[in-house]
């Protein structure tokens, strides 16, 4: 626990620390949830992508909002970083902790936003 603490930490710090997906037990999730939480934890630091973009990679186009619902019940925040995941709009979408904090989280790994709170990034995974 001590070693998940201080990675936590150094995170937060601004360290780019990549959390094992072998710390979380996926079992008691469908296979749709598994391989939405697997396709979220896939998008690295730096990086976003979106709920209809997942959706599409895990084999469900046009269900954006199943991701979405799949993520809001995220049980492994930062491990499984789902605040990387925004609307098509570029806008930010939910946060189980707060718009800001998902904002404040995407900063920190290097994600800027224009004036009207879009993301700014030409970087996107899937």
């Amino acid at each position: 626990m001590d070693t998940i603490a201080s990675s936590i930490k150094a995170y937060l710090e601004g360290e780019n620390i990549k959390f094992s997906l072998n710390l979380v037990d996926l079992s008691p999730y469908s296979k749709f949830q598994q391989s939405v939480l697997r396709a979220q934890y896939s998008i690295p630091r730096g990086k976003v992508s979106t709920y209809g973009l997942i959706a599409a990679h895990v084999g469900a186009p046009g269900g954006a909002r199943a991701v979405g619902n799949v993520l809001a019940g995220n049980p492994f925040p930062l491990i499984v970083p789902c605040h990387r995941t925004i609307l098509s709009s570029l806008h930010l979408g939910g946060f189980q902790s707060g718009a800001e904090m998902k904002r404040a989280l995407l900063e920190k790994e290097g994600i800027s936003f224009d004036q009207m709170g879009c993301v700014r990034c030409s970087r996107f995974h899937f």
